[in-house]
């Protein structure tokens, strides 16, 4: 391999792990996404399409990417916006301090015929320090504008739905539900319409963030570039598999929670010492979910962690390499470094993200399921009944 000459033959294995294996991996894995992505796609259209048939006349959308679009669209396109503006800036404060070390400090490298002004020395210094003050501002200003107006969409959205939810149940004769219906207004209404504002403006950002640092990696050397990559894939298939025994456990807690709300409003007429017993289960049952909530969520997180910190391994196995035979300066080694750091932090927003994602959507079904809204499964059932029964 033109990179690695050198007969070390762990060197030779990590470096078919970092440039060949994984990033095999990594793009099965998105061609999977991308065809998952393109079938819930179709899915949502076809549900749109159904909302003239007289089966489906659900006043709340059945899909929570569906009720987003429908209520926040051009919202979300201006935070899409918002967060492309960003990505330059990120660029800008990942180049200045490169440029101001390599050509400014360095009076080595500094060439005064290159400037557009005759500056001495200083006074370039000074010029790049004043540019690189300018983006931190920038970059803080926009991402204050970003945070304050998704806060506004998010808002807004769990006020509309709560009247959707409260309007329903007015609407609904002879079933009176307002004091079960009240903990999902009140509570479970926030933690799915919080999700809103991120749902367009994170993974633009963070995304688009994530890929201008690997951008700028690749940059500095091809290898190191790879290397900050090389456990996504792993990351992407393990991190999955324990968000679906979350989602399961936290549809487990949300019915537990209305269960014991009619249990408390049940047995406020009863006799103490009959009435202790059934709290009391019912009690323990979700302290033993949360727990198990608690355990699951940490397991992943530490995994995580673990993950996105062995990610330096490669960086100073590969570029401690590449620096000691003359192929990489150390300061662009030393700058990848301090950039991983902003990248790291990204990966997780958009792992934080996901989790989000999964959390919000377990909840708006539950919450459909206990509105008694018509699920993807009656529906179906009763197209099928209207066209094969006629």
């Amino acid at each position: 391999m033109a990179i690695f000459d050198h007969d070390h033959w762990w060197l030779h294995f990590i470096t078919h792990i970092i440039l060949v294996l994984m990033p095999l991996m990594l793009l099965a894995i998105l061609i999977n996404k991308l065809i998952s992505l393109m079938r819930q796609t179709l899915l949502l259209r076809r549900e749109s399409r159904q909302s003239g048939n007289p089966l489906y006349h659900p006043r709340i959308p059945q899909s929570l990417s569906i009720f987003i679009k429908k209520y926040t669209l051009r919202k979300q396109l201006l935070l899409a916006g918002g967060a492309i503006l960003t990505l330059p800036i990120t660029f800008a404060i990942l180049e200045l301090p490169k440029l101001i070390i390599n050509n400014a400090i360095d009076s080595d490298n500094y060439l005064l015929n290159k400037t557009a002004m005759s500056l001495s020395q200083i006074e370039y210094l000074l010029v790049l320090c004043g540019f690189y003050l300018m983006a931190l501002i920038a970059n803080g200003v926009l991402k204050f504008v970003l945070n304050y107006y998704k806060g506004c969409v998010a808002e807004g959205l769990i006020k509309r739905l709560r009247l959707l939810i409260f309007r329903r149940q007015r609407g609904q004769r002879g079933v009176n539900k307002s004091d079960f219906l009240a903990p999902v207004i009140l509570q479970e209404v926030e933690p799915i319409c919080a999700f809103s504002g991120d749902a367009v403006a994170v993974p633009v950002l963070q995304g688009g963030t994530a890929l201008t640092i690997i951008g700028f990696m690749l940059l500095q050397n091809v290898a190191l570039g790879a290397a900050v990559i090389a456990l996504l894939p792993v990351q992407i298939i393990i991190i999955p598999i324990f968000q679906r025994r979350i989602n399961k456990l936290v549809r487990h807690r949300l019915r537990k929670v209305r269960r014991l709300s009619k249990l408390l409003a049940s047995e406020q007429n009863r006799p103490a010492h009959l009435a202790q017993k059934p709290i009391r289960t019912a009690f323990h049952a979700l302290y033993v979910l949360r727990i198990q909530l608690f355990k699951t969520k940490f397991i992943m997180k530490s995994l995580n962690n673990f993950i996105m910190n062995l990610t330096p391994f490669f960086f100073y196995t590969v570029g401690g390499y590449l620096v000691i035979e003359g192929k990489l300066s150390l300061g662009a080694l030393v700058a990848s470094l301090a950039s991983y750091k902003d990248l790291a932090s990204a990966i997780r927003e958009l792992f934080t993200y996901y989790q989000s994602l999964q959390d919000a959507r377990t909840r708006y079904t539950e919450m459909l399921t206990y509105t008694e809204q018509p699920t993807y499964p009656q529906v179906i059932k009763a197209q099928f009944e209207m066209h094969h029964y006629p």
